[in-house]
C-alpha cells in the first residue's frame, strides 16, 4: 500500500469510530505503522476525531517526535510504539474509550463469544488487569503489549480498548465490533444468563469474518457511508 493510500484509510478510520460514538474527546488514538520503518502516522494532540484531516496528520517516530507535519503527536502514544516492538505482524493499533468497552473492564470482564459478530475475537482478547494512572512512559507501554501477547484485543480496566490489525481496516473493523459487541455482552448479562457460541462454530464464523475478501467488502461499505455525510473524505467507491 502506498503511503498516500495508508494515510487515506487512516483517515476514514477516525471519522468511522467518531460516527460510531468513539472519539473520546481528544483522548482517543489511532496510528498506522510506515511499511518497514520504526514511525507512523497519527494526529495533532488536542483535536478530536471529528476534526482530523488528512492534511493535518502527523508523521512520528518511536520517540514521540514529530518528522512531518506540524505539531506534536498524543503523549501517550508508547502504548502504541511498545506493541509495534513487539509485534512486527501489527501495522495498525486503535485504542478507544467507548462506554461499553470502559465499563466491561471496570467490570474487572473480559469480552465473551456469544455472538456471531463478536466472534472475530474468540479465544483473541485479553484484560489488562491494572491501572497506574495516564501512560506517560515506555514501562507501562511495556506492560500492556505484554498482556496484550498475541491476541487481537485488549480490555484495560478503568481505562478503555485496544484493537490491532495487519492494516487500517482490520483495526478499525475490530473496533466497532468489540464496541457492539461489548455492549451486546452488558445487556444479555443483565436480561439473563449468556449463552456462548460452540467454540467450533465459533472459530468458523471467525474465519469467514476475517478472510481478506469479506473484511475489503466490509471496510469499503464503511467508507461509503461515512462518504455520504462527510464528502470532504474523498470518493471512496
Amino acid at each position: 500500500m502506498s503511503e498516500a493510500a495508508l494515510k487515506q484509510d487512516l483517515l476514514h478510520a477516525y471519522h468511522i469510530l467518531d460516527a460510531d460514538g468513539q472519539a473520546s474527546g481528544i483522548a482517543g488514538h489511532l496510528t498506522a505503522r510506515l511499511p518497514g520503518a520504526d514511525r507512523f502516522w497519527s494526529h495533532r494532540w488536542g483535536i478530536g476525531f471529528d476534526e482530523v484531516r488528512a492534511e493535518g496528520l502527523i508523521e512520528a517516530d518511536f520517540d514521540l517526535r514529530t518528522i512531518r507535519g506540524e505539531g506534536r503527536v498524543n503523549p501517550t502514544l508508547h502504548i502504541h510504539t511498545r506493541i509495534y516492538r513487539a509485534r512486527p505482524d501489527v501495522a495498525c493499533i486503535i485504542h478507544t474509550h467507548g462506554k461499553a468497552g470502559v465499563a466491561l473492564g471496570c467490570a474487572g470482564m473480559t469480552l465473551e463469544t456469544i455472538t456471531q459478530t463478536g466472534a472475530i475475537f474468540h479465544d483473541d482478547i485479553a484484560l489488562f488487569d491494572e491501572f497506574h494512572g495516564i501512560v506517560l512512559d515506555t514501562n507501562e507501554g511495556d506492560a500492556i503489549a505484554a498482556a496484550l501477547g498475541g491476541k487481537r484485543g485488549l480490555l484495560l480496566k478503568n481505562h478503555g480498548a485496544l484493537v490491532v490489525g495487519a492494516n487500517v481496516a482490520e483495526a478499525c473493523i475490530g473496533m466497532t465490533v468489540l464496541e457492539w459487541a461489548a455492549d451486546v455482552q452488558l445487556r444479555a448479562a443483565a436480561a439473563g444468563p449468556l449463552q456462548h457460541l460452540d467454540p467450533a462454530a465459533a472459530a468458523q464464523s471467525k474465519r469467514f469474518l476475517l478472510d481478506p475478501k469479506n473484511l475489503g467488502l466490509r471496510w469499503d461499505f464503511l467508507k461509503r457511508k461515512i462518504g455520504r455525510s462527510r464528502p470532504f473524505l474523498g470518493d471512496a467507491t
